[in-house]
Order: C-alpha cells, then structure tokens, then sequence
C-alpha cells in the first residue's frame, strides 16, 4: 500500500521543485503530436478493386497537404505505408493504407453476401481505432444484386446506429451516395443479371430498358442516404442531442456522386472509379473534411468537483490512475503538476 501524504506536503513539494512531467502524466502520443484519426469503412470502392489505395490515397495526400497530421485506421493494413506515382500527373507520394473496405459486402449479410454490420461487430474495429472521422460508402452491391429497397433501407439504419453508438461523442459520421454505374460493360454485364429478366423468368428486357431500371433505383438509393441523414439530424436536434444542425450536425452527409460525373472516362470497369475517379473522389472528401475541421466548434472542456479529486489522488500517488495532458494541463505547460491543481480549484470556484 502507498503510504498516505498529505495535501500539504504534496503542496510544498511541488512548489521546491518537484514536477510531473509530461511523459509521466499522459495516456496520449509521448510526442506531443494528436493525428487526426480517419476510418474509410465501405465496400471494393473503399478497399481499391482494380485500384489500390482507391479514393483513400489521394484524401491522404491532400489532407497531409494541406497540413494535417492524418492518421487512417480501420480493421484492415496494419499501419502500413504505400508508396504511389500518380501516372497521369507525375505526382508522387506515400500514404497510409489503413481501412475498412471489403470487396463484395453489402450493408448487412443476406444469403450470398458479407456485410459490412456484421464485420464492423466482429472486428470491434471502431471502439479499438477510435476514429475521429468516419467515411461510410456503402450499398453498391445491394444495387448490384437488384436487394429489395425497403431491406436495404432498414439495413441501413442500422448499421449507422451502430457506428453512431460505437464512436465518440466528439467525432462525426459522413454518410455518403455511391456513384452512378454503367452496368452494359462487358466486364460487369453479368453482375447485373437480376434486371434482365422478371421477377418469373418469363420476360427478358433489353440493355436499354435494364439501364435505365439500375439506374432508377440507385438514384432513389441515393435520395434516401441524403433524405435519411438530414432527418436523423432533425430526430437528434428535437431530442436535445444537437443545438445547430446547420452548423454542427450529428451526422453529415457526402454526395460523391456529384464528382463522377462521366462513367465512360471516370469508372474502369462500369463500377468501379479509375485514378482519374478515385482522384476527384478524394479530393472531393479532403475539401469536405477540411471544411469540418476548419469549422468545428470548439470543444470546451466541462470540469466538476470529481476531476479536482482525481488530479489530487494523482498527484498524491494514492490511486493506480493517470491522467490526460490535454484535459488537466491548465497551464499550458507540458505538464500535469501541482500549478494545475491550484488553477483547477480556481475555475471550480468561479464557476461555483
């Protein structure tokens, strides 16, 4: 057991000299730095089919840029580095291929397909990364497979319940449209299969009228994504969750669809983005993030009675605690000592 010393003991050695330094006192990157942490979750247009690092390279890299110290994490790439030379610009560059996008999944698992819910649940990847921005992509591949609409909406719900109760309070969640598809390729004619033909088998439709079914229905998909986020903002800002959902909503929503806006040059097989796609789909997201950043309110830190306990007990040695540099560095100094402990009382007394 830690022998007992008292307040005022604690007090007079701190001001002889004796001080907690930062490397002692923080839970946080011993080099002072705090990335900015990105977790990119959606299917193969987030993993890169065809095209590795997809739209994540160039968000990395012109983020990075811009001046961000960015950290992408995701159930996926293990801290790895790539390297990249961009063919069509002669740029080149590293960029961090950490994600959450599986080739193939669909928003939740149904006979056939893997969903993105259940890896999510199975990775445990959000309360482990902790990301301070989430990219959700998702529902290609429901699209794809003709999924029944009303389905892929509830699915849909729930997996952005899920995300929203398994990230921090302080981070944001953007849900985005999925770009347009040119479904007649060669190399994807098959995957739309299920618009060919009825229901019963019993009458085939022509290219043109499969099109225009495929595209009918991801343009009502996309509605909906854009539809549903701005009444979850509504739902939270009614329930006292949100004070401005113009300015600092619960959920935001993306439309990468509006970047992809020629299928024949952008797409490199009919689903999927090509650099020159992936290119202004990332740096579409850095301008969106960017913007967050820049216009996020400031969180300011709420202190009670408990925290004045706690930074005590810490510096007193009498509890196995440690304590967050940002949040009881009151000074401003790179460390937690007994200066902050006395302009703590202080702000509890003011506020009092």
């Amino acid at each position: 057991m830690k022998k007992f010393i008292s307040v005022l003991t604690a007090l007079a050695m701190a001001y002889i000299g004796t001080a907690f330094s930062a490397e002692t006192a923080v839970c946080e990157d011993k080099s002072g730095s705090k990335p900015i942490k990105i977790m990119a979750i959606g299917d193969s247009i987030t993993d890169g089919y065809g095209v590795t690092g997809s739209y994540r390279k160039y968000l990395y890299n012109e983020l990075t840029k811009k001046g961000y110290d960015i950290d992408m994490v995701g159930s996926k790439g293990n801290d790895m580095k790539i390297d990249f030379s961009d063919a069509e610009t002669g740029e080149s560059f590293s960029y961090d291929d950490d994600n959450t996008g599986y080739s193939g999944y669909t928003i939740k698992e149904y006979p056939g397909r893997n969903g993105i819910l259940e890896t999510l649940k199975s990775t445990n990847c959000l309360e482990n990364c902790k990301p301070d921005i989430v990219i959700l992509q998702i529902g290609t591949n429901n699209i794809i497979d003709n999924y029944d609409a009303d389905k892929t909406h509830s699915d849909l719900e729930e997996l952005i319940d899920y995300i929203l109760g398994n990230i921090s309070e302080n981070s944001t969640l953007f849900v985005t449209t999925i770009p347009d598809v040119d479904p007649n390729r060669q190399e994807v004619y098959n995957w739309f299969s299920n618009y060919r033909h009825s229901a019963d088998w019993q009458t085939n439709y022509s290219d043109e009228e499969a099109e225009e079914a495929i595209l009918k229905k991801l343009h009502i998909y996309n509605a909906d994504v854009l539809g549903y986020t701005s009444q979850l903002n509504i739902n939270y800002a009614l329930k006292g969750y949100v004070t401005n959902i113009v300015s600092d909503p619960y959920i935001r929503s993306g439309d990468v669809a509006s970047v992809i806006t020629d299928v024949k040059t952008q797409l490199m097989d009919g689903v999927h983005p090509n650099n020159k796609g992936y290119k202004l789909m990332g740096e579409y997201w850095a301008e969106q993030i960017d913007n967050y950043l820049k216009n996020k309110p400031s969180e300011e830190v709420t202190y009670k009675v408990a925290d004045l306990v706690e930074l005590q007990k810490y510096l007193l040695g009498i509890a196995d605690i440690e304590v967050s540099l940002e949040k009881y560095d009151m000074n401003k100094d790179n460390a937690v000592d007994i200066f902050d402990l006395v302009l703590l009382r202080k702000e509890l007394i003011k506020k009092s």
